[in-house]
């Protein structure tokens, strides 16, 4: 039986304020714990994070030898952030592109490669063409950049996303927000969670999510439901087991992007141009179910054994640009109809602990994965063409009768893995950092329609290595030096019908890190280099045939600071610079920028200040701006150009009572017209959105 998440939340709210009464008026004082994530950001008020677990094992910003950025809750708050997608492309170096108007499909890139997967919880996930959940579950949200193959074994070497669910806390806490905007947005979200036990020993917590919007775009819309909830018990004083699971169901209208001129040239077309119909549809839905043993150990260590099961389906019905367009602004659209479906299941056990040797204190990690996935393929279907003008629409054009085949394959991959590291302290201020994950994967593709294997391929056993040298020359800074190792499983056949053998890379990371004012501001800088190579080239003798010849260089330098200055003012600012080209590949890409849709500058800056005189007490104002430098989409000499752009926002907020509060933002404050992405001259061209005003009241008890 499903119950609605609004329901959920309000039989869990009653519940646990009946608890609650009978522990005040019936039971002795008692001590209350609050759960087990000592790094939690919520109510922390601030936009910096004490530790991170985007490594598993616990450790602050300052002792990860690698560049990492954390959204945290009170950063998600203030900015109204309420997609995963919106966060990180405010994270320093990233990149989101996204392949629909409504923004729930998305790739993320990171020093111009793909992340491939996103971690929930410390638990890897393909991305793939599918919406995350939003931004309401998470308590943060850790970006991690460069190699992650310790934590997610075959993985491109850009880096990782952790979103770090909420947790239920001991204390009853009671959220309700309700916002209104541009293009119709009605938004409500409920987070309520405490102890259902005096001592708080048991607790739980959950959140409902409803949201509807329309678009800038004509006839788009974008309607979520999401509800999640979690259950904690402390079975002993050191040991807690948490399940919990988190259902979201998205109903849109697709959007594939704009045509763009034969030549490249970009249409200059108002930005609620739609190529598309009014029947045009987008169906997502997304189940994450999860259960979860923690056990503290004496002195500071930890043992984590984690379950998961992400279960996702999408259908889309689309007509969608499909050539270019004319002078007159016609061109011809295509409809096709799409069911796709992937499950994934992870298994994962590890111990960190704390160790004395010799006088000095090192860190131990050691810990095992199963990993498993099934994705059902090939259930799309082509409808017939149809003629269309962008500048005399008719989106009430009916749409073809399409009747879906079904699947006509399922693809398995699996991987076991054992993983490891040692942060051994050398001195008192050197550490050295040693580890790899050795890996065994197969990937098997099944024909639905004959029970053949179509293609099989065990890359066998891999070790992916990485070490790092971090030495505290300052009570405030620590420098470092790391090396890391990668490797990417291809779907490319040589000549001889097999496959290629897996992509190799290795990252060279120099970087400096410092903490002041008592932990309350952060800073970082790193000089990176990455070579990838073995990437599968069009083979010279054989047509349709690859080789692994290709070889890959990214490097560049990245910079943040974030926190808080002094006391009610808070920054985060970064800048990245990238630069990516081919070493080794066919002639007409030699020497050429490999990662075109990485800009070459970017700059993420966001500050806020909450005024403390008594004339101006409660209230706060805020700014920032985003830069990205040109980028480009390149197919042989074709070249399609989007120029650079800066977008700049602002907000205001006033803090009515301890209770109350109400936030204005303005996105896109100048009203920017501009590509926030470019791909293909048939389509895949998105407008960034024009100014966006939301105004958000937040109820806290």
């Amino acid at each position: 039986m499903h119950m609605h998440p609004l329901a959920l939340a309000v039989s869990l709210l009653a519940t646990m304020a009946t608890a609650q009464a009978q522990t005040t008026t019936a039971l002795p004082e008692v001590k209350v714990t609050d759960g087990a994530d000592s790094a939690a950001t919520e109510g922390s008020g601030q936009y910096v994070a004490r530790e991170v677990n985007v490594g598993k094992m616990p450790l602050a910003p300052r002792e990860t030898p690698q560049s990492i950025s954390v959204v945290t809750r009170q950063q998600l708050d203030d900015r109204n952030l309420t997609k995963v997608e919106d966060a990180v492309k405010l994270s320093t170096g990233m990149t989101v592109t996204r392949f629909d108007g409504a923004g729930n499909y998305n790739s993320f890139q990171s020093r111009g490669f793909d992340l491939g997967s996103i971690q929930l919880d410390g638990v890897p996930i393909p991305q793939g063409n599918y919406s995350t959940l939003d931004t309401a579950i998470y308590d943060r949200i850790e970006v991690l950049r460069g190699p992650a193959g310790l934590l997610q074994g075959a993985s491109e070497p850009g880096g990782t996303v952790n979103l770090v669910r909420k947790r239920a806390q001991a204390k009853l806490a009671i959220g309700a927000d309700a916002a209104v905007g541009s293009f119709g947005l009605r938004r409500s979200t409920v987070d309520v969670g405490g102890g259902l036990n005096a001592e708080g020993t048991i607790r739980a917590r959950a959140v409902a999510v409803v949201e509807n919007k329309d678009s800038f775009v004509d006839t788009l819309f974008n309607n979520k439901r999401l509800g999640y909830g979690t259950l904690e018990w402390d079975i002993a004083p050191s040991t807690t087991v948490s399940v919990g699971a988190a259902q979201q169901r998205v109903r849109a209208a697709i959007d594939q992007g704009l045509p763009t001129y034969a030549d490249g040239r970009l249409a200059d077309l108002p930005r609620s141009a739609f190529a598309g119909l009014r029947a045009n549809r987008q169906d997502l839905e997304t189940t994450d179910v999860f259960a979860e043993l923690e056990h503290r150990l004496d002195g500071g260590g930890l043992v984590r054994l984690s379950a998961r099961d992400i279960d996702r389906t999408a259908f889309y019905r689309s007509a969608r640009a499909n050539s270019a367009l004319a002078a007159n602004g016609s061109f011809t659209m295509e409809t096709v109809d799409g069911d796709f479906h992937v499950r994934t299941r992870n298994y994962d056990a590890f111990l960190a602990t704390p160790v004395q040797v010799a006088g000095r204190t090192h860190k131990l990690l050691v810990g095992a994965s199963h990993n498993e996935g099934t994705t059902w393929d090939g259930n799309y279907v082509y409808g017939p063409s149809l003629p269309f003008n962008l500048l005399q629409p008719n989106y009430g054009l009916a749409y073809p009768d399409i009747t879906l085949k079904g699947f006509t394959s399922i693809v398995k991959r699996s991987e076991n893995a054992l993983y490891g590291q040692a942060q051994i302290a050398l001195t008192d201020t050197v550490k050295l950092l040693a580890g790899g994950r050795l890996s065994w994967a197969d990937v098997v593709t099944r024909s639905t329609s004959t029970g053949a294997v179509t293609a099989s391929a065990d890359p066998g056993r891999q070790f992916v290595p990485s070490v790092a040298l971090m030495w505290d020359f300052h009570p405030q800074y620590t420098g470092y030096a790391s090396y890391a190792e990668t490797f990417v499983v291809q779907s490319q056949l040589n000549a001889a019908k097999q496959l290629l053998d897996p992509r190799t890379g290795k990252q060279i990371e120099l970087g400096v890190k410092g903490e002041f004012l008592q932990k309350r501001l952060q800073a970082h800088a790193a000089l990176f280099r990455i070579i990838d190579e073995n990437r599968a080239i069009a083979d010279p003798v054989v047509t349709g045939a690859y080789i692994a010849g290709g070889k890959v260089r990214a490097q560049g330098f990245e910079t943040e600071v974030s926190g808080q200055p002094q006391p009610g003012w808070d920054i985060v600012a970064g800048y990245a610079y990238n630069d990516t080209h081919y070493l080794k590949a066919p002639v007409a890409q030699q020497g050429q920028v490999f990662s075109p849709i990485t800009p070459r500058h970017s700059v993420n800056l966001f500050t806020r200040y909450a005024f403390t005189s008594p004339a101006l007490r409660g209230w706060s104002v805020g700014g920032g701006m985003s830069y990205r430098s040109e980028f480009f989409a390149q197919s042989g000499a074709l070249r399609i150009n989007a120029p650079g752009y800066a977008v700049f926002n602002a907000q205001v907020g006033y803090q009515i009572n301890d209770h109350l509060s109400v936030n204005l933002s303005v996105d896109n404050l100048l009203d920017k017209t501009y590509y926030e992405k470019v791909s293909g001259i048939s389509r895949q061209n998105f407008y960034g959105e024009p100014r966006r005003v939301t105004i958000a009241f937040k109820a806290r008890y």
